[in-house]
């Protein structure tokens, strides 16, 4: 237990966890007021408050290294942190977050070895319940060859903390696979540093398979929404708002009863759409209510292939309905 009610940790360099339990009994790391009940615990780092580019970056916290399995983290709270308020740093299994918070971090989970040719893999990863305000780089980031992976319940604003190159909001990377995302809901990435303004909302890299996103929502991200590159990739009622393209697709996707509504592209080169499809991209969204009255949105950008069916578009009379690359279809099938 960390006691919670007798002020802060304050931190300036990380603590390294070598150990953990056992799949039948996994070790907790809780916070808890004197009387052992339940109770947020609080710890603090270095990172400048409010941050700024040229502020200091702040600490990692936890790094989970090579023995660090069957762990279970609960009622904290994270302050002023920098690249990882878990950083997954060996091969571990068996991790669980929940009913945990951060506030103004660089990122609250960061996975990666640190050394060219190791590995750092989480295989059973659950994280839930947790609050991510103010961040540069992206609430969750998740690589290697991580997998059996569930997100949910979670919350993250960058709160337009901007300038630390490339915000988003949750990145899967690597041959990351068999992930559920549900009920997360990602906000505002903002990067202006480039002529393309990036920033996205949820994010998985070409390599990246088997994502189940459910009941999530993006919104307000100077890029996209959804910037999807991986294969079996199923959106279930997911939402898409104010971004500069609600949906960005570059792989093989099926969406299902969705909600597009009001892109708005903030800055920066690009066109504001509900969707853009890239050459190499399958895509099939249907149930789908797709909206705006902005006279410069283009709803469809197309390069690749996607169909649309039973789904209701409306936009503005002056608006642009679809652009179609030299190797783009769109098929839009009405409703019965």
């Amino acid at each position: 237990m960390l006691r919670a009610d007798a002020g802060p940790y304050r931190i300036a360099r990380q603590i390294t966890i070598r150990a953990g339990g056992d799949v039948e009994a996994p070790v907790t790391i809780t916070g808890a007021d004197g009387t052992g009940r339940p109770a947020k615990a609080e710890i603090v780092g270095n990172r400048s408050d409010p941050w700024t580019v040229d502020g200091d970056s702040g600490p990692e916290v936890f790094r989970l290294s090579a023995g660090a399995n069957h762990l279970r983290f609960e009622q904290i709270l994270f302050r002023n942190q920098g690249n990882g308020c878990f950083r997954i740093a060996s091969d571990v299994q068996g991790l669980e977050i929940q009913d945990v918070d951060a506030r103004n971090v660089r990122r609250f989970i960061e996975n990666y070895a640190g050394r060219p040719g190791e590995s750092a893999s989480i295989d059973g990863l659950i994280v839930r319940r947790a609050t991510v305000r103010g961040y540069s780089k992206g609430a969750i980031r998740l690589r290697s060859n991580s997998r059996n992976i569930v997100i949910e319940d979670i919350i993250g604003d960058s709160e337009r903390q901007d300038g630390d190159n490339f915000a988003e909001g949750i990145a899967l990377e690597g041959t990351v696979h068999d992930v559920v995302l549900r009920r997360v809901t990602m906000m505002n990435s903002h990067d202006s540093i480039h002529e393309y303004w990036n920033g996205d909302g949820f994010v998985t890299e070409g390599r990246v398979y088997n994502v189940l996103f459910e009941d999530t929502v993006a919104s307000g991200s100077t890029d996209s929404g959804y910037d999807l590159k991986s294969s079996a990739t199923t959106l279930l009622r997911a939402r898409a708002e104010d971004n500069a393209r609600n949906f960005k697709i570059w792989g093989d996707s099926i969406i299902l009863n969705c909600v597009s509504r009001n892109p708005h592209k903030r800055g920066g080169n690009g066109k504001q759409n509900h969707f853009w499809v890239g050459k190499d991209a399958n895509v099939r969204v249907t149930g789908c209510q797709i909206e705006d009255s902005d006279t410069i949105t283009t709803a469809f950008e197309v390069h690749g292939q996607i169909v649309v069916q039973n789904s209701t578009v409306t936009i503005s009379p002056s608006a642009r309905l679809s652009l179609i690359g030299d190797s783009g279809s769109l098929d839009i099938v009405p409703g019965k």
